[in-house]
Order: C-alpha cells, then sequence, then structure tokens
C-alpha cells in the first residue's frame, strides 16, 4: 500500500533556496514534455543545460520581486513552478516535472498564480503559451488571443498560442 503522504503536494512561495529545483525542472519538462512539438534547437535554446549561472539568475529574480514566483514540493522536494508579473499582467510560467504530469500539479500551482494576481490588482493574466500546454491553459479558462511566435533570448523562435484570462471583478 502506498503512503498517503507520499501523494500531498504543497504550494508555496519560492525562495532563492529553491532555484537549483526549479531550473532542473524547467530542464526537464522543457526536454521531456515539449520535445514532440519543438525541434531541438529550439529546446536546447528555451532550456540550457543546467548551470550555476541559470541558478543565479533565478535566485536574483526571486530575490528583485518583480517577478512572483510559487513552487510545488511533495515529500520528494520540488516537483513544479510558476511565476506572474504583475506589472505586466503576465503569467509567465507553469512548469511540472514530468514525473508527476496530469496529475493536477500544474492546476495547483495555476490556481495559486491566479490568486497571487487578483490579490495584486491584476485584471487579466496573459501569456505566450507554447503549443503543447494549449490545452491545458484553455481547460482553465483562458482564451486564446492569436497564435505566433515567441522570441527567445537567444533569438530563436518558437510557435507560441498568446492567450488570456480576465478575472470577473469583486463585487
Amino acid at each position: 500500500m502506498r503512503d498517503a503522504k507520499a501523494n500531498i503536494v504543497r504550494v508555496r512561495s519560492a525562495s532563492g533556496a529553491d532555484a537549483e529545483a526549479i531550473i532542473c525542472t524547467h530542464f526537464a519538462a522543457v526536454h521531456q514534455t515539449a520535445s514532440e512539438f519543438y525541434p531541438p534547437e529550439v529546446l536546447n535554446s528555451w532550456s540550457r543545460q543546467p548551470d550555476e549561472a541559470r541558478y543565479e539568475q533565478i535566485r536574483r529574480a526571486i530575490a528583485k520581486g518583480d517577478e512572483l514566483f510559487v513552487v510545488a514540493e511533495d515529500a520528494s522536494g520540488v516537483v513544479g513552478f510558476g511565476s506572474i508579473v504583475p506589472s505586466l499582467q503576465e503569467l509567465r510560467a507553469v512548469y511540472v516535472h514530468p514525473r508527476l504530469a496530469r496529475r493536477g500539479v500544474g492546476a495547483r500551482i495555476l490556481q495559486e498564480l491566479e490568486a497571487l494576481a487578483v490579490a495584486t490588482h491584476c485584471g487579466h493574466l496573459q501569456m505566450d503559451a507554447s503549443v503543447n500546454a494549449e490545452v491545458f491553459y484553455s481547460r482553465h479558462e483562458y482564451e486564446v488571443v492569436s497564435r505566433g511566435v515567441h522570441r527567445l533570448a537567444s533569438g530563436h523562435e518558437m510557435a507560441c498560442t498568446k492567450m488570456m484570462k480576465v478575472f470577473p471583478q469583486s463585487i
């Protein structure tokens, strides 16, 4: 019989100590989950091999506070993460380690990010969703605005779906 506690996933604010786990989760999600949708050069540009420079970039972003990060963790540690940029009303990331894909972890992360968005007075969240993530966001009431390309920091372009969710006004 499996231990019930092993299936418990908790979502919390990220700290700088989570940087390595965030980057490793990102790398695994991009290279495994999206590999059927994008060529290797896009995957490698989107998420290059984890290293200290990438960890430090996340540590700085978390410390700066313009982008709000959350992590999902279970008994094994961090299994997913997400982030929003309230000033841009932008959903920047929701990633789940492939070994926990399709188990509700992404939905839990997204729910927490949407609560943060509302708490920081965002009337909506917009994003450039990867092609493989469009169905996930559609299930969570995000509407397709347009289809286009997202330019990665390397200059590579990847197909994306521009999506948005408007939050109901509080009464």
